[in-house]
């Protein structure tokens, strides 16, 4: 059964007004340049856990005696270390007996939860293309590290998509082929006659979102929630604790179409959730605007906020923001990728 949700006083507030008739989206173009992926595969999540415990000083290794991978450091030497571990050479100059260590890279765990309702379709560089692009991206850097990925799409009238199925992996074309072929909700749910996705065309709620995540024991590890977050924040800010409670580490990417982000300076509007179907008519002018912008901006911060309180880190990016250039810079200078 889809995930019901309850309703929400936002458009009270002028936080999504939409243009009744407004393209949502463009037909879709390939989601990367072919020879963008070679970049990808020299890149790593810098922040990504390890599955089998933890970081060591901000990078997945893990201090092991032996020649696994590379070298480590010294530490000195204890009863009942193996001697084959014994640095003879610094025992012959030093007079101190040292046993090498060395550290090898363990496989981390990345979780992409992606937004995919309705309101994410809106945008003439739609917020979903932009979502899926960033999940085939994070999916493709993972994967060339070693790292696991699974992905889940939310969606409230539909079950959630999850790939791969439980605990199973898959490969890079794989994880292409998912993103490439995934779908938001249709625009139009709420319209339908069938009651039952009429009862579920609803607002989205990240609470519920993140108790069905859980719900299959995921292995912990790093959570990247992409969305335009049109929800209330205090579900936001329920969905974020519980998601950190349960030890993830988050990382928020909230979007939004430049639509939403620069409104008609002027003109008679309807105000729409394209979630479900209710609508404010309004006559934007300069205070309207003003104030639409001062509630945008509140809200923005507001969500910001929910996730750094939690421990989390947080990214906002305009849907046509190009990926290949302006977004990869900015997530290697903020140390997202390395």
């Amino acid at each position: 059964m889809p995930i019901q949700a309850p309703q929400t006083g936002f458009f009270k507030r002028l936080v999504a007004p939409i243009l009744r008739g407004r393209k949502l989206e463009r037909p879709r173009e390939p989601l990367f340049p072919p020879d963008f992926l070679a970049q990808l595969e020299r890149l790593r999540f810098a922040a990504l856990k390890a599955m089998g415990g933890g970081l060591r000083e901000g990078h997945r290794l893990g201090a092991y005696k032996g020649g696994q991978l590379e070298f480590h450091g010294h530490r000195d030497y204890s009863p009942g270390d193996e001697l084959r571990y014994v640095d003879w050479n610094s025992y012959a100059r030093l007079g101190r007996p040292y046993v090498k260590e060395f550290a090898r890279e363990e496989s981390g765990v990345l979780h992409l939860l992606l937004d995919g309702t309705a309101s994410m379709r809106l945008g003439n560089v739609s917020k979903f293309d932009f979502a899926r692009r960033i999940g085939a991206l994070f999916s493709h850097v993972a994967l060339a590290s070693q790292d696991a990925v699974h992905t889940a799409c939310f969606k409230i009238s539909a079950d959630a998509e999850f790939f791969p199925k439980r605990q199973a992996r898959a490969t890079v074309r794989e994880f292409l082929a998912f993103f490439e072929r995934l779908q938001a909700d249709a625009s139009n749910a709420f319209e339908t006659q069938n009651p039952n996705v009429r009862r579920a065309a609803q607002e989205p709620s990240l609470s519920a979102w993140a108790a069905a995540f859980l719900k299959r024991a995921p292995h912990r590890g790093g959570v990247i929630l992409i969305s335009d977050f049109w929800q209330e924040e205090q579900d936001i800010a329920a969905g974020v604790s519980l998601l950190a409670r349960s030890g993830f580490d988050l990382f928020a990417i909230h979007t939004l179409a430049a639509e939403e982000l620069e409104p008609p300076p002027q003109g008679e509007i309807s105000a729409r959730s394209i979630e479900n179907g209710s609508h404010v008519p309004l006559w934007f002018g300069p205070q309207t605007a003003a104030l639409y912008k001062a509630e945008l901006e509140k809200h923005r911060a507001s969500v910001e906020s929910i996730f750094r309180r939690r421990g989390g880190q947080y990214l906002f990016a305009r849907s046509d923001t190009p990926l290949e250039k302006v977004l990869l810079a900015t997530l290697r200078q903020r140390r997202w990728l390395i």
